[in-house]
């Protein structure tokens, strides 16, 4: 990823990566996908603010329902998948990262964190299902309703990262990683990748449109437009 100084995700960036993901998963040779930024100091910083300030309903909900259903297409993407999080990681830059197979995260200069509820926003119910599978429930409880930011230690710690590695080597450790996965067959890559996600497809299933809704409706209340607007302001939100 590289939009922009913080890899936040515009409409069109996310329009982007749909693309990229709908191509490759054409692929009849791929084996692994390694996912990771090009921009120094930020993995993603979520969605661009200005997206979703001073918008219609209806232009909200297309950027929702884009936003989420990228966020789908990624977590059921037909290979292995490694996000390697070499900087800051936020709120759906956090989902995506949490949507990924493997997680490798720098020891230092980075932070990872489900942060909709320090702006005033809900958060989907799906990824807050993987998230307590993943972490537990009472981890997973923690992280959404503070939004607090971890360190990668913390995040090991609880099982929301799979390795720590130093700045200098979460490329080569990642490469390590997916050059291991790369000798899998075809078969094998896709058949245990669909194993691992078809449990998850019924969910999916029902609450995709009451995910795009709830979210859709948040953004749009006077606190869901402040703590975007304070996002751009880089200042404190003043709830109601």
């Amino acid at each position: 990823m590289q939009s922009n100084e913080k890899n936040t995700f515009d409409f069109q960036a996310f329009s982007d990566f749909k693309n990229l993901l709908a191509k490759h998963a054409q692929s009849k040779t791929l084996r692994v996908l390694l996912f990771t930024s090009g921009t120094e100091g930020y993995f993603s910083n979520g969605i661009e603010p200005s997206l979703m300030i001073g918008k219609s309903h209806d232009e909200v909900e297309k950027a929702v329902s884009l936003l989420i259903g990228t966020a789908l297409d990624y977590f059921l993407f037909p290979v292995p998948t490694i996000s390697l999080l070499s900087g800051h990681t936020m709120a759906a830059g956090a989902v995506f990262a949490l949507f990924s197979d493997f997680r490798f995260m720098v020891d230092k200069g980075a932070r990872i964190g489900f942060s909709e509820a320090l702006v005033g926003l809900n958060f989907p119910s799906f990824p807050t299902m993987v998230l307590a599978d993943l972490v537990g429930q009472k981890n997973a409880r923690d992280l959404l309703y503070t939004g607090k930011q971890i360190k990668g230690k913390e995040a090991l710690e609880i099982g929301l990262i799979d390795e720590l590695v130093s700045p200098e080597t979460i490329w080569t450790e990642g490469k390590k990683k997916a050059d291991s996965l790369a000798t899998l067959t075809f078969e094998s890559a896709r058949g245990i990748k669909t194993a691992l996600r078809d449990y998850y497809r019924p969910v999916i299933d029902r609450v995709f449109s009451s995910d795009v809704a709830n979210f859709t409706q948040t953004i749009q209340t006077p606190n869901g437009q402040e703590g975007f607007r304070s996002l751009i302001e880089n200042r404190r939100p003043n709830f109601t």
